[in-house]
């Protein structure tokens, strides 16, 4: 059995990591560009998406990959074609306002596609995850 050097989480953009920007990262364990090679021919398929990757590297510089779904910010971030969400409020935002909004439908489809990394048994649950998301982020679901 190998043993582990390091366990830790990368997101990158499907098919576009590149040693320049995960040097820092990966760098120190040796396997930056072998790394890159193969986030970006597993991921090619999901390119404009962030993928964030759980990357277990072992003593003798190997690695092993999986891959976990878009963080739920980012779908909605992009249902609602915002850069970015609310201000909290102790960044001097007002939580009352809302800066963008999405449907019942997008988030129902959010939360089916989100469904194998939540801890949630039932699509009701995961529709209230995705939807406690979209309110922190002050985006209004529509009905």
């Amino acid at each position: 059995m190998k043993k582990v050097t390091r366990v830790m989480i990368i997101r990158a953009e499907g098919g576009a990591a590149n040693p320049a920007k995960l040097g820092q990262k990966l760098g120190p364990f040796g396997i930056g560009g072998k790394f890159c090679q193969d986030f970006n021919a597993k991921t090619g398929d999901r390119k404009g998406e962030v993928v964030p990757c759980v990357l277990t590297i072992y003593e003798d510089r190997t690695f092993d990959m999986s891959f976990k779904t878009t963080p739920t910010t980012y779908l909605l971030l992009k249902a609602a074609k915002l850069d970015k969400g609310r201000k909290g409020s102790d960044h001097g935002g007002n939580p009352k306002v809302a800066v963008g909004h999405v449907t019942q439908d997008d988030v129902k489809k959010i939360a089916e596609y989100k469904m194998p990394d939540l801890n949630v048994d039932s699509l009701e649950a995961a529709i209230r995850c995705v939807e406690g998301s979209a309110k922190s982020l002050g985006i209004v679901i529509d009905k």
